[in-house]
């Protein structure tokens, strides 16, 4: 005899004391309640009819019903005839009188502290988000999504997924699609000067991914790695928690201090930085350090990791080349990522890397986490190859040039508190405080920002100690409400 398919909802009452003296009807009641109180079964949620629920729980039909009309009675469930049983939209106070106190099994969360490793301390120092970013004046980082098309993108999704063939169903290649790696060699051959076939990319998720890989595959624990000083903050937790040393190496108007890095240690396995736009000071690498370092690489046998995050986006003067494509030696790790320039949620970056190291790293993505999601790579590779991308790219740089400029010529309201960096690249400016300002505490004055309903970022979250300051999104928000914040941002200063 074939077993029937379980319900997608199941209320274990098997695991409830039998001798407590709860009917079997009260002992569902309780677990139903318990799951929509803690949100498990969400408002309005459809439960499975009771010959299912009496099926699945090995009870009477009766036995159900009663469960359920004691909910209903309760106003944690209302009926709706036709369609079924639903959770309540709008749930009874927390603070009722509960389904049959005295009997009711009083659930306490289990908060003590629990033991973690060393890695997971590593980890916490940046702590994870439990709440989507929101695109607010001025969050750092985030594309406008009213610039993007999105109409083309859903037609190539709808086209990609109905495409005939398992190609995307089954488990992928670690490094990547085909498809999607040809374009991307392309892409960087011919936007960022990279030198590179397409055997040498690696599809990987995030810059952090990227990183990680590198780390594990070129150094050991205990090794030390240079990281700009203000840098890119996930970066660095990410070589902390791979068991690597950081070691702070100042950023000044010529970027990467490469002099003061092989003070400190000469002997590092690892340089990360941001040569064509430093994160986020917008400095670049000035030609005599970008050979200074790539010597250090060669002499020391060491790798250079080139995160060329906001490359494509230059205002002023011709793009810079990428470091990746003056290295003869082969020293660089070259990442990008698609996740800014199109939207955060696609999780979609590469890896460009020397042939000698290809199999390492595609070992290592495989065990990090197999591969990248293929549909969406199929996707992107369609949206790069039919010349969506050379022409998103096109658009949100004027897009975003015009945004610069108006951000720039507005915020000399905030000269006397703030002096402002370059501004010739990217998506984001930093501005140091001075004057009146100079003393201030950038973190107390970005929580005052929050309480007027503007995001900057203060500077000393990338590291910066010597000066306070705040980091500035531009990219993508209204020049009205763009006035509106900077007179909020004003006002803080003014009054300290």
């Amino acid at each position: 005899m074939a077993k029937h398919a379980g319900s997608v909802f199941s209320v274990d009452v098997t695991g409830l004391d039998r001798d407590a003296g709860q009917p079997a009807y009260a002992r569902i009641s309780e677990r139903i309640r318990t799951a929509i109180l803690s949100g498990a079964l969400a408002p309005n949620a459809r439960l499975p009819s009771g010959r299912t629920l009496a099926r699945d729980l090995g009870v009477s039909r009766n036995t159900v019903d009663w469960a359920l009309d004691q909910l209903v009675a309760d106003g944690y469930i209302v009926r709706r005839r036709g369609a079924g049983s639903f959770v309540a939209a709008q749930l009874p106070e927390r603070d009722a009188t509960p389904l049959r106190p005295e009997r009711s099994r009083i659930i306490v969360a289990d908060t003590a502290p629990r033991r973690i490793s060393r890695r997971s301390e590593a980890l916490r120092a940046y702590p994870g988000h439990y709440e989507p970013a929101s695109s607010v004046p001025f969050t750092p980082s985030l594309p406008p999504m009213d610039l993007f098309p999105r109409d083309v993108w859903n037609r190539l999704l709808q086209r990609e997924a109905a495409r005939p063939g398992d190609d995307y169903w089954h488990y992928g290649a670690s490094n990547g699609l085909p498809a999607l790696r040809r374009a991307i060699a392309a892409h960087a051959s011919a936007m960022r000067a990279v030198r590179c076939s397409p055997e040498q990319v690696i599809v990987v998720t995030s810059t952090q991914q990227a990183v990680e890989l590198a780390a594990k595959v070129l150094a050991d624990p205990g090794d030390r790695a240079w990281c700009e000083l203000p840098g890119y903050p996930p970066v660095r937790h990410g070589l902390r928690s791979a068991g690597l040393e950081v070691v702070d190496v100042p950023v000044d108007d010529d970027g990467l201090n490469v002099a003061a890095g092989l003070l400190a240690e000469p002997d590092a396995r690892l340089a990360y930085v941001t040569p064509a736009h430093q994160y986020p000071l917008g400095v670049e690498l000035s030609l005599a350090r970008r050979r200074e370092l790539l010597d250090w690489a060669h002499e020391r046998d060491a790798y250079v990791l080139e995160d060329d995050y906001d490359g494509d986006y230059r205002y002023v003067g011709r793009p810079i080349a990428s470091l990746q494509g003056m290295d003869e030696r082969k020293r660089v790790i070259y990442i990008g990522s698609f996740n800014k320039i199109l939207f955060p949620a696609l999780r979609i970056a590469y890896a460009i890397v020397p042939e000698p190291l290809i199999d390492a790293f595609v070992d290592a993505k495989h065990i990090a986490d197999g591969h990248t999601g293929l549909l969406m790579q199929g996707v992107l590779a369609a949206f790069v190859d039919e010349g969506h991308l050379g022409q998103h790219l096109r658009r949100t740089r004027m897009a975003y040039d015009r945004h610069r400029q108006a951000f720039l010529e507005d915020s000399r309201e905030l000269e006397s508190w703030l002096k402002f960096g370059p501004a010739i690249a990217g998506m984001h400016v930093a501005a140091e405080f001075h004057g009146p300002a100079a003393g201030l505490d950038d973190l107390r004055v970005a929580d005052g920002c929050v309480q007027a309903g503007v995001v900057v970022h203060p500077l000393s979250k990338y590291g910066k100690t010597q000066h306070g300051g705040l980091v500035f999104g531009f990219a993508g928000y209204d020049r009205e409400v763009s006035r509106k914040r900077l007179t909020a941002i004003r006002n803080i200063l003014a009054h300290g």
